[in-house]
């Protein structure tokens, strides 16, 4: 049997990050993943400012930007025109290399142990995994970091509740284009009727790259269309987009990911922790999904664990302790509020939300109104000229 002060199971974004963060501490650490590097997978592929400061706390945010794609000045075009260049920094970076990244600063102290967790069991002082091999782990505290593949919870008391089933789609892929005037653009949906929330275009080191929000059911008769015939299915449900991006070659696979909202419930027991999916999970439309997951993450390692090993024990008011942090309470909450109410807003079909999707249009003309920030001039025969509203 390995014995160790913390056994990590799950090496994604917040499992590795949580081993790299407590490795440095001197803390023994047991990661627990099947592979031996991160595969390629449709989740994260930014870094925004809440997790440059989730990653900056975590003393890993330098290391890592410099494999990721700067950007800044994002556009924002909302009712097929362009309405807001927000003077922003973000950095693109592919998921698997992203985490990659940060597996490559993990502590060579760290036992990284290539397997699957088969059965568990939880006490108040020390805990036991049983892997798939047949060996054993013992260690103080167990943290949770499977994202999805969290159905070990079961066998210790802890229910995964559905929110909202298939609450969204996302799609994503990568394409060619010619002389886009922009680095990074964010296009609302035209009409509730297409249920489209975003797309989003920006930068990889791998060139551009196209991630579309939706709230379409997998056998929606759009969706196989989509499936197909990509950038027709967009055009249908986007039709001015051209007007801003020219014509979108798509460059391989095309990648759809249903997304379910999902709370775990019964969290609080002894010797272990969840962070990330395998608490909550996020709708992509939110943008919230990564950053809840690195504050967990930067919260549990730089606060809540040196605690709880630094005196005997690891009973259920200690864990508790982690899930009221007040920080990741409100991330929580916000995350929650968030999802739902992008659903509704871009759904609603009544006066009033249609009201409020004016006023986020007049919102963003006015923020670019106050920065002074103008908008590029364009050739006098382009239809995005033709589109541009004043603001000067």
């Amino acid at each position: 049997m390995v014995e160790t002060d913390v056994a990590i199971v799950g090496a994604g974004l917040a499992g590795s990050l949580a081993a790299t963060m407590l490795g440095r501490r001197g803390v023994s650490v047991a990661l627990i993943d099947p592979f031996e590097h991160a595969r390629p997978d449709f989740r994260c592929e930014k870094i925004e400012d809440r997790h440059a400061d989730s990653l900056a706390k975590a003393g890993v945010l330098d290391e890592i930007l410099p494999a990721a794609r700067r950007y800044e000045n994002v556009w924002v075009a909302r009712l097929g025109r362009l309405a807001e260049i927000k003077p922003i920094v973000e950095y693109g970076i592919a998921y698997g290399d992203f985490v990659n990244g940060i597996r490559r600063l993990i502590p060579s102290e760290v036992v990284f142990v290539h397997n699957k967790v088969a059965s568990l069991s939880l006490t108040p002082e020390r805990q036991t995994l049983t892997l798939l091999s047949g060996d054993q782990i013992s260690a103080r505290l167990i943290i949770g970091a499977t994202g999805l593949g969290a159905g070990f919870l079961d066998r210790i008391d802890m229910h995964r509740r559905e929110i909202s089933k298939c609450h969204s789609l996302s799609i994503g892929f990568d394409a060619d284009s010619e002389n886009l005037p922009f680095d990074s653009l964010t296009y609302f949906g035209e009409d509730p009727s297409h249920r489209v929330a975003y797309i989003t275009l920006f930068p990889l080191a791998s060139g551009l790259r196209v991630n579309i929000f939706t709230y379409h059911d997998l056998d929606d008769p759009w969706v196989r269309r989509l499936r197909i015939s990509p950038m027709e299915a967009i055009a249908e449900a986007l039709p001015r987009l051209e007007r801003l991006t020219g014509r979108l070659r798509v460059r391989g696979a095309v990648k759809i990911r249903p997304v379910d909202l999902i709370a775990t419930e019964n969290a609080a027991q002894p010797g272990i922790a969840l962070v990330g999916d395998a608490f909550s999970t996020a709708c992509p439309v939110s943008g919230t999904g990564a950053s809840k997951a690195l504050l967990d993450t930067e919260r549990l390692c730089n606060v809540h664990v040196p605690n709880w090993l630094s005196t005997p024990g690891m009973d259920a008011d200690k864990i508790a302790a982690f899930y009221r942090d007040p920080l990741k309470t409100a991330c929580d909450a916000h995350s929650l509020k968030t999802s739902l109410f992008a659903k509704r807003s871009t759904l609603g079909q009544t006066a009033l939300w249609s009201a409020f999707r004016w006023g986020c249009y007049a919102g963003s003309l006015g923020r670019n109104l106050v920065e002074h920030r103008r908008f590029p001039r364009m050739p006098a025969n382009s239809a995005l000229q033709s589109e541009m509203p004043a603001n000067h």
